[in-house]
């Protein structure tokens, strides 16, 4: 164990779930190249191979698998211990300050905040509803402690966790030739007009949309731009055009519109939890941990 500390397990761990440095390193907030470096002098200070990469692919080696598994439980237990001594401390009382996009309500939110109150029955939570950028300020005004938004485009002084991920539907207007089709794929939209997301702080899924309908042989005609989803909904209810859109949107369903999945594009619409490296709450860990054990719980039980 000379010289692994616990970021090396985190950083292996999440590139192991990942299969992807990019996006590993997108969803830890910190850019590739220092991500890359922790894995080699991990791989170094082990003394074997975690990693099989090449240009193409990343993948774990039987070492890799091994020591998946392992830096998992010594993650896991690591986590309990400081849970538990926090309690014989009388530290599991306090206020919690969660701000949460609309999102998180149809995900992980109600299952890790029930394992929560039943672990921390004294702390009191504190719930705010905000965008990305919003929560961005209010972290950084210490206003919460923890927010659930879309990954941070710049994270410095910020701790991140990924806790769910989601694909794409599209949303059409009700009376619309489109909402007569059954399916519908990112080709059929390529002659309409587009509802479409202003750019924000977090990393937001635009430019995955944009990917897949270049790919489709068109970029989106873009005649509206607004700063939350429901706000695209909004939009093309009111007939001004269609909107690529996360699939949480099938929670709360809109008079005048249709929803279509589009299946073609990947489950890249990503949730993370973060907080302010520096926080002094120390209901913040346990709090994400049971976030991440949300995910888990959710993964585990998508037959999808």
């Amino acid at each position: 164990m000379q010289g692994i500390e616990i970021r090396h397990l985190r950083y292996f761990l999440r590139v192991a779930d990942e299969l992807h440095f990019g996006r590993a390193a997108e969803i830890l907030g910190i850019s590739q190249a220092p991500l890359s470096q922790q894995i080699r002098q991990l791989e170094e200070r082990i003394g074997v191979r975690l990693f099989d990469r090449n240009t193409r692919s990343v993948q774990l080696t039987p070492a890799g698998e091994v020591f998946a598994t392992k830096a998992q439980a010594l993650v896991t237990a690591l986590s309990n211990a400081v849970d538990e001594t926090r309690m014989a401390g009388g530290l599991g009382s306090g206020v919690l300050r969660i701000g949460a996009m609309g999102s998180a309500v149809h995900s992980v939110l109600p299952a890790a905040l029930s394992a929560f109150s039943k672990k921390y029955p004294s702390a009191r939570l504190d719930m705010h509803l905000h965008t990305t950028e919003e929560q961005l300020d209010l972290l950084a005004s210490r206003q919460i402690d923890i927010a659930l938004m879309r990954p941070p485009r710049v994270a410095s002084g910020l701790e991140t966790r990924q806790i769910y991920r989601e694909g794409f539907v599209a949303v059409v207007h009700d009376k619309s030739e489109l909402a007569r089709r059954a399916t519908l794929t990112v080709k059929d939209l390529k002659d309409q007009k587009f509802i479409s997301y202003t750019e924000i702080r977090g990393i937001g899924y635009q430019d995955i949309v944009n990917q897949h309908c270049r790919e489709a042989g068109f970029l989106p005609h873009v005649i509206q731009r607004v700063s939350h989803t429901i706000g695209v909904v909004t939009l093309v209810a009111a007939g001004l055009g269609v909107g690529i859109v996360p699939a949480w949107v099938l929670n709360e369903p809109v008079a005048g519109v249709c929803y279509r999945p589009l299946p073609e594009l990947p489950s890249s619409v990503t949730l993370v939890c973060a907080w302010r490296s520096d926080t002094m709450n120390p209901l913040v860990l346990p709090f994400s941990a049971e976030l991440c054990a949300a995910q888990t719980d959710a993964s585990s039980g998508d037959s999808t």
